[in-house]
């Protein structure tokens, strides 16, 4: 007879839910173009950068149907790994437009800074201070509960993380340990994983737009077991384009193949 207090979770695969929400990704994917489209225009002529949207476009539908379901709505990483995947939309055709490894990170770098500080203007408007946002105890309590919920593993496509304790003497006021990377699984499954570390290197473009203190010592996009990603306060996050100075930066996971 079986223990009641024993609670056996069963994720339901919902096959057909990037193609029942495709309108609402691509239309997503549309205003994250309109950056991209600014960063075109100071390479090439109107009609060269249209076309080269419009490619993105349909690459990106021709990669949604193939992303990992990792429960949908009901989890707020999905919508991470959609807007990684629609980068790798992004880095598809630039490559094919004869862009190089690095001039494709450098793309990526310029407009992710240029997302973000239109993201800090709305935040500023708003009444908010960007550079205090992952220090807020509601919004790292909200992270805390997420990473519990990974350790139940009920998606073999999610992440899997640990929340790690600040304060009390260490250098940072929170951050997490991330073991397994919902990107870097759905990057590989589609023999894309060279493009990942774009993808690690966007936290630290995000911290350095917004303001806040982010470190980290080592990424699974630079062939390390795992993420140590820390947020600290009063600190200034580096640069990280060009990233070959970072702690992190592994020459044999970030060349032209």
């Amino acid at each position: 007879m079986c223990d009641p207090k024993i609670i056996i979770m069963v994720a339901k695969i919902v096959e057909d839910f990037y193609i029942r929400k495709r309108s609402k990704f691509m239309g997503t994917f549309d205003e994250h173009l309109a950056v991209v489209n600014e960063e075109l225009y100071k390479k090439f002529d109107n009609k060269k950068s249209e076309e080269l949207i419009s490619q993105m476009k349909v690459e990106f539908e021709k990669i949604l149907p193939n992303i990992p379901y990792i429960g949908g709505q009901k989890n707020p990483t999905t919508l991470v790994l959609v807007k990684c995947m629609s980068d790798l939309a992004i880095f598809r055709i630039l490559e094919k437009a004869g862009f190089s490894f690095r001039e494709i990170g450098e793309f990526h770098y310029n407009y992710v800074i240029a997302a973000h500080k239109l993201r800090k203007e709305a935040l500023e408007k708003a009444g908010r201070d960007p550079s205090q946002y992952p220090f807020d105890p509601v919004y790292i309590n909200y992270q805390k509960k997420l990473t519990e919920e990974t350790q139940m593993k009920l998606y073999p496509d999610d992440w899997v993380m640990d929340f790690v304790e600040g304060g009390d003497g260490k250098n940072f006021e929170w951050g997490w340990d991330i073991t397994e990377c919902g990107v870097q699984k759905a990057y590989k499954k589609l023999g894309e994983e060279k493009y990942l570390p774009f993808i690690c290197l966007g936290d630290y473009y995000e911290a350095e737009a917004l303001g806040f203190g982010f470190s980290r010592d080592q990424t699974l996009g630079f062939g390390a077991p795992l993420c140590t990603h820390r947020f600290v306060k009063d600190y200034k996050t580096p640069r990280a384009w060009p990233p070959d100075d970072l702690e992190e930066f592994n020459t044999e996971f970030f060349q032209e193949k």
